[in-house]
């Protein structure tokens, strides 16, 4: 209970903060408003005469009290208003710009996003491929890479029909996805290949990796199995993305001559 009460404390902001905008404007302008009579009453008691001031100010609180009210309640009620409509408007306008961005980025997903397999397509993962090399370069740190092929998907699709082998990609992403590593980026590499960029990663923790997933497809309920190409930057000398990608698919078609189902 303690720890939570401290969360909850540490959580608290000013009443104010909750508000919307617009009568956080609102709020705002009516305060200025209300403040124009005081400003009025200095900047007339500046005019005034030094030697009679004392006297200046009972007269004018005296006789001008109703002005300094009227002019409360009429620059009060004008700013409000005037801080309610332009709170409005800026908070639509906030509004719109959110679900601006949020179209913007969705758009941008679906573009990045094969929409059969739910992976990355091939053109994104080259640049993200592009970009984890030249860090990995820098900062002189493992950056290993899967190719992964369905074995014999072509009978797959002869035997069962097209919708059922589409069924078979979705399900061998999804396989795939949910045992690579939490910052690995899985991609269609083209027909019934995928690829797994894995930042960090070095020879040891590829292979353990790629096995996990050989095994995790071979127990998925379709009868399929992957083949699975590894390779490993160390970061000692400039490669190109395809490059990397064809030392892995080197050992993808090991893998494919040693009988499938194995990780080369």
């Amino acid at each position: 209970m303690t720890r939570r009460r401290r969360r909850d404390h540490g959580d608290s902001r000013p009443f104010w903060r909750g508000l919307p905008h617009h009568y956080a404007d609102a709020a705002l302008g009516a305060f200025m408003g209300l403040l124009s009579p005081l400003g009025a009453f200095l900047l007339r008691y500046w005019l005034a005469d030094p030697l009679l001031r004392s006297l200046w100010v009972r007269n004018e609180l005296q006789y001008n009290a109703f002005f300094y009210a009227y002019m409360a309640l009429g620059t009060g009620a004008a700013f409000t208003a005037f801080g309610y409509a332009l709170g409005l408007r800026s908070e639509r306008q906030r509004v719109s710009n959110r679900m601006l961005s949020e179209r913007v980025d969705e758009l941008h997903l679906k573009s990045v996003t094969d929409a059969l397999s739910g992976a990355y397509t091939y053109g994104y993962l080259y640049e993200v491929l592009e970009l984890e090399i030249q860090r990995t370069m820098t900062e002189k740190s493992p950056l290993s890479l899967l190719i992964l092929d369905i074995d014999d998907f072509k009978s797959v699709n002869n035997s069962h029909g097209h919708l059922f082998g589409d069924r078979v990609l979705r399900e061998t992403a999804e396989t795939i996805s949910a045992n690579v590593r939490s910052n690995d980026i899985l991609g269609r590499y083209g027909g019934d290949e995928f690829v797994v960029v894995m930042p960090g990663a070095d020879e040891q923790t590829a292979l353990h990796v790629a096995q996990r997933v050989r095994s995790a497809v071979a127990k998925n309920g379709y009868m399929t199995t992957v083949s699975v190409g590894t390779s490993t930057y160390g970061g000692g000398s400039k490669e190109t993305p395809a490059d990397f990608l064809h030392r892995a698919d080197l050992k993808l078609y090991q893998a494919k001559r040693d009988g499938r189902n194995c990780v080369r």
